[in-house]
């Protein structure tokens, strides 16, 4: 469990270990070009939970062990509240972690509200859904997390510059301020792209996000691994 087949053999792997778990406080986020409507970007069925899922996918075959959440709120709770999203999210949260252990990194997934001027880049002639970093700073060890979204985030630009309009630092006064972060220091809240942005658009971003997710993720395997051989 956790090999990955085929000729990388030398591949690592977390061993059939979870250890990234994915999941959407708003999952029902959709696209106006994909759900054609002119009124909602919303969907029961063509939304984020897409690109979440293909985010675990390229984890899992870049041998991380990664869980993907598609709870649907709206359905899943009785007397829904949309104020209420991150209450439900995390105890999601909370329930994975108490039967994975192993979990280290979190990434909530979203999409932005902004329209498509804000959202979108081109790179090497392919348009890509921007990323935006949310860090809230309701959490008492946000600078934590702030600088596991900086690492994310300089890691990104080097290799697809452009891709990120950085990392935006929210208060309660402008949202729910803590989205789930005090959980982990590696816990973050990631949009990707805009109501404007189509589904190809956001899976290019996601692929790239998983390449530099599984980098940072096996480098810092590598220092933990040094640090235990040297005790």
């Amino acid at each position: 469990d956790g090999q990955v087949s085929g000729d990388n053999s030398a591949q690592p792997t977390t061993g059939g270990r979870n250890v990234v778990f994915i999941y959407h406080s708003h999952s029902r986020e959709s696209w106006f070009p994909e759900v054609k409507s002119t009124k909602t970007a919303e969907s029961a069925t063509t939304n984020i939970t897409l690109l979440g899922k293909r985010l675990a996918d390229k984890l899992q075959a870049n041998g991380i062990g990664a869980l993907h959440s598609s709870e649907d709120y709206v359905t899943a709770i009785k007397n829904y509240n949309w104020a209420l999203s991150y209450k439900y999210s995390k105890k999601t949260v909370t329930e994975a972690l108490a039967v994975n252990k192993d979990l280290k990194f979190f990434f909530d997934i979203h999409r932005d509200s902004q329209h498509r001027k804000e959202t979108t880049t081109t790179i090497g002639g392919k348009s890509y859904a921007q990323v935006f970093f949310i860090i809230g700073h309701a959490n008492p060890d946000w600078r934590k997390n702030e600088a596991f979204a900086g690492e994310i985030h300089e890691a990104l630009e080097s290799r697809y510059p452009g891709i990120s309009r950085g990392i935006w630092g929210k208060t309660t006064a402008s949202g729910n301020g803590e989205y789930n972060q005090s959980v982990s220091p590696d816990s973050v809240l990631i949009e990707v792209g805009g109501v404007d942005n189509t589904l190809e658009e956001s899976y290019r971003t996601i692929d790239a996000l998983a390449k530099v997710i599984t980098e940072i993720y096996w480098n810092a395997e590598k220092v933990n691994t040094n640090l235990g051989a040297g005790l």
